[in-house]
């Protein structure tokens, strides 16, 4: 087998505090066959001038090139250029503000080379300042779509784009390109991948080391813009799946679809700085999205999906109130 070239693409914006130990990880690296691909999405910060001198120890091991863009377009658009300008067979997306093990990319490229046939290989994430983790579940080899899309949606592996070592060739023939612009743009990314992806493999040690910087609960920093951008994902998700239920396939658990809209309504009562007509406007757009999906999802759920199926059918603030209701009942019970 040729040796395994990896992309790691690192965008850099507003994260001078975080950057030197980021790329100080990168350098550390067990496995040698690296290209690292470092998209300056036109930070306003000193994020360059403290990159600079790992940028030059880099160098010194790896093939580096910097692209610069000339005007801030967003993450998803700095992991794009990254894509495009990668020469290595496998890419790698390191966001700037966290770090990965030093045997990340060697463990993830073994499964590579024990696989040849996988699309991505999945490693397991150490998440520091949290007290929630979202172990891989999945197996340590999934095969055909169904297998890997329904372990998807039953939460087996976690959304997040990185720390995962991607074929280009399983990029560009699908054309999974983030959609700029948009933000919680992971979420949609892995729903791409997951109903796209025909093999997988996973590393269930810890190559990834996530830093949650959030202060408090992450539904409450959410704005009306985060929540607009959450419902074009929920409505893009909606309107693949109503169409894969049209044609009779039923590989996306029905439940997933009641997951989504009451996950979504739970972060809306959560919210404080959103308001409440902006909340009953949101919701309604989501329900509209939602309701079509009512004929093929039926009989397919528990008893209290079910109830929850139907009680999406009520007016968009009835719900929201009613909801509500039910989480103070249970916090009354704690």
């Amino acid at each position: 087998m040729d040796t395994v070239r990896v992309t790691v693409v690192i965008p850099i914006y507003k994260v001078e505090n975080y950057i030197a130990d980021c790329l100080r990880s990168v350098c550390e690296q067990t496995y040698s066959q690296i290209e690292v691909i470092l998209v300056n999405d036109a930070t306003p910060d000193d994020s360059m001038e403290q990159a600079a001198p790992w940028i030059e120890k880099l160098r010194e091991r790896f093939e580096v090139k910097v692209v610069t863009h000339e005007h801030n377009r967003g993450l998803s658009a700095a992991r794009n250029t990254g894509i495009n300008e990668a020469t290595g067979g496998w890419i790698y997306f390191l966001d700037s503000d966290d770090e990965i093990t030093p045997n990340c990319i060697e463990l993830l490229v073994k499964e590579v080379e024990k696989h040849p046939d996988v699309d991505f290989v999945i490693g397991n994430v150490e998440f520091v300042g949290a007290t929630w983790l979202f172990p891989l579940k999945c197996e340590p080899y999934v095969k055909e779509n169904e297998n890997i899309l329904h372990d998807f949606t039953t939460y087996k592996w976690y959304m997040m784009a990185v720390n995962r070592l991607y074929s280009k060739k399983y990029i560009v023939q699908h054309h999974l390109y983030f959609k700029e612009g948009l933000l919680h743009e992971d979420e949609l990314y892995s729903f791409q991948v997951a109903t796209t992806a025909k093999s997988m493999a996973a590393v269930y040690e810890n190559t990834y080391i996530y830093k949650v910087r959030t202060e408090g609960s992450i539904t409450a920093h959410l704005t009306l813009k985060n929540f607009n951008h959450k419902l074009c994902i929920n409505q893009e998700k909606f309107a693949y799946i109503l169409e894969q239920y049209r044609s009779g396939i039923y590989v996306i658990p029905c439940q997933y679809c009641i997951d989504c809209i009451y996950g979504y309504t739970i972060t809306l009562i959560e919210n404080h700085s959103v308001k409440q007509k902006d909340k009953v406007k949101l919701l309604k757009s989501l329900q509209t999205a939602f309701i079509p999906l009512n004929p093929y999802i039926k009989g397919r759920l528990t008893l209290k999906q079910e109830l929850l199926r139907r009680l999406y059918k009520m007016p968009a603030g009835m719900v929201l109130q009613l909801i509500k209701l039910h989480l103070e009942v249970l916090d009354l019970r704690k």
